[in-house]
């Protein structure tokens, strides 16, 4: 064997190994999400507590957040987690079973995959740099739709309404892309009428930049709310965007050294197939 089809090898499998770890990360950040429950719910006591005072000291009603589990709105998130760690622990046993072991089936089938990923790479990340719309409009439609029918107020206890209460007070925001995402909603409760001097909401309470301590809504009501006292204009989408993704220098310069990193591992791959191939090497051969 040539010294630099040694040098693949030894390339291919460290660079799996690394990329094994890194699934093993995802697996294990999916399972914490799903079942990590008590550590997740510690980290926003702080503003469920201030929901649940808020609550209380503006007269508006009781709030027991004591049974609202953030896994149960994480699910979806942590099954993806689960199962993107899990297919990227399968494909780098590919690579380092196929590289270290010469095994013939299971470096065409890294090939073969990593040549797949690398083509729905460069698809998404046109769709969502290049043409953002496609991706983002339904988006943040399906999350409008789903305020407009379950949306209850700070005294909801659906999964909906204290997960929107949660993230608005927390990531400090409004709505997916401003407060007119709650007019019109279903199950919205604005009239505080016998509340203080009488209040009809713009806005969901958890808008407020400081929730309410007493009868006084006014953070909150028509003609009163502002984006002193409110984040009624600033989009929980975006924001959260933002933070994970908004980057786009950064962001495709990363994405594009990674390609260009899969293109190096699908070369070496087909390196080693020809290797293999010149040698006349089966598995039950070594």
């Amino acid at each position: 064997m040539s010294f630099l089809t040694g040098l693949c090898r030894v390339f291919i499998v460290v660079v799996n190994i690394f990329f094994l770890l890194i699934g093993l990360a995802f697996f294990g950040l999916g399972l914490f999400l799903r079942f990590g429950s008590a550590i997740i719910n510690d980290y926003i006591d702080s503003v469920k507590q201030q929901l649940e005072a808020s609550a209380t000291d503006s007269t508006v009603g009781t709030l027991d957040l004591s049974n609202f589990d953030i896994s149960e709105m994480l699910f979806g998130l942590a099954l993806g987690l689960i199962f993107f760690g899990l297919f990227l622990i399968i494909i780098t046993v590919f690579g380092c079973c196929g590289g270290c072991c010469k095994i013939k089936w299971m470096l065409i089938a890294y090939v073969v995959i990593c040549g797949v990923l690398l083509i729905a790479q460069i698809v998404v990340i046109g769709i969502l740099y290049g043409s953002p719309d496609t991706f983002h409009d339904p988006a943040k439609q399906k999350l409008v739709d789903q305020i407009q029918s379950d949306y209850v107020g700070l005294l909801g206890t659906d999964i909906v309404s204290m997960g929107w209460n949660v993230i608005m007070q927390q990531m400090k925001c409004c709505g997916v892309n401003d407060y007119k995402d709650f007019t019109g909603a279903a199950k919205w409760v604005i009239d505080y009428s016998s509340v203080g001097t009488g209040y009809t909401l713009m806005t969901p309470l958890s808008c407020c930049k400081t929730l309410p301590s007493s009868d006084d809504l006014s953070c909150a009501a028509i003609g009163t709310a502002t984006e002193t006292n409110n984040y009624l204009n600033t989009g929980c989408y975006d924001e959260i965007w933002d933070i994970a993704l908004g980057n786009q220098s950064i962001m495709i310069g990363v994405l594009v050294g990674v390609g260009v990193f899969q293109i190096a591992l699908i070369v070496i791959g087909i390196l080693l197939l020809l290797e293999i191939r010149k040698n006349k090497t089966t598995p039950n051969e070594d």
